[in-house]
């Protein structure tokens, strides 16, 4: 039984490394690396079971989820803090894709767009 539950650890260890590693190269994508990183900051910790010390792979996925989080932080902060910047706002950045589109009301900009 006791190889079994180690068996099992080694496999979340390793689960949470991939998922870190996708939530680093994916943090341009908000959602998928958000989940990923968290997803590998939990399964590293689960791996622990009962001990008090990571395996390898455990650490490797606790880091690179922790990166990755912080990377899509960062990523997203810089986005927000330029539209801010260039466009007074959201609805700076909404006019000037109504002027780009030729469009009179968000409905039409929308429609133009494809959205609906």
């Amino acid at each position: 039984m006791d190889l079994q539950k180690e068996h099992h650890s080694e496999y979340m260890a390793l689960a949470s490394m991939i998922l870190g590693i996708i939530s680093i190269v994916a943090s341009g994508c908000i959602y998928l690396s958000i989940v990923c990183g968290s997803l590998a900051i939990i399964l590293s910790l689960l791996s622990r079971g009962g001990r008090m010390d990571f395996c390898t792979q455990a650490k490797a996925g606790l880091i690179s989820g922790i990166v990755g989080l912080i990377l899509t932080l960062i990523i997203y902060t810089i986005a927000f803090t330029f539209i801010m910047q260039q466009y007074g706002g959201i609805d700076g950045l909404m006019q000037e894709y109504m002027e780009l589109y030729d469009a009179e009301s968000l409905e039409e900009l929308y429609e133009r767009m494809g959205i609906y």
